[in-house]
């Protein structure tokens, strides 16, 4: 393989959209089922935080465009769901608390739900790191301070809420 222009190993990040499921499926189930049970969290986290700090949050003004601009990071660049739905909650004062994710079709749950089964496995999940890494990039543009994840009210597979204190 020869030497490649500056501009085609900008746009390898880009040469395709998706990729198929039963690749990504296969994927992220090995790697679940290879990671040390003792270095898993760490390795994710750092996976999860790197995924983040790719959001771009250029442009960004108000906590609607920075919704706006999650959903389309999760459905679209990511697209780790189909359908997102992001919403913060207020304190009595109209300042934000929380933030919630909301997906329906989590890509990495099906994998994380078959090694659970099919392998006794202990999974986990990545999303949570992901958004830390996204809040971490806003934090000063909104006020964010004392970021922690707090739960997940799970579904079916791939369905959930996540929630995140932002005060």
């Amino acid at each position: 393989m020869g030497l490649l222009a500056e501009n085609s190993v900008k746009d390898l990040p880009t040469r395709f959209e998706t990729v198929p499921y039963s690749t990504f499926f296969k994927l992220w189930y090995a790697l679940q089922k290879s990671l040390p049970s003792d270095k898993k969290g760490e390795i994710l986290t750092r996976i999860g935080r790197t995924i983040g700090r790719e959001f771009d949050d250029e442009g960004i003004e108000t906590i609607n465009d920075f919704l706006a601009r999650l959903e389309q990071f999760l459905e679209q660049e990511w697209a780790i769901t189909d359908n997102a739905k992001v919403e913060v909650l207020r304190d009595r004062e109209g300042k934000i608390v929380k933030l919630i994710a909301k997906q329906d079709s989590c890509k990495m749950c099906f994998a994380n739900t078959y090694y659970r089964f099919h392998d006794n496995g202990s999974p986990s999940c990545m999303f949570p790191q992901v958004v830390m890494g996204i809040l971490s990039k806003v934090k000063n543009k909104f006020g964010f301070k004392n970021l922690r994840y707090e739960g997940v009210q799970k579904g079916g597979v791939g369905v959930c809420a996540m929630t995140w204190n932002v005060k």
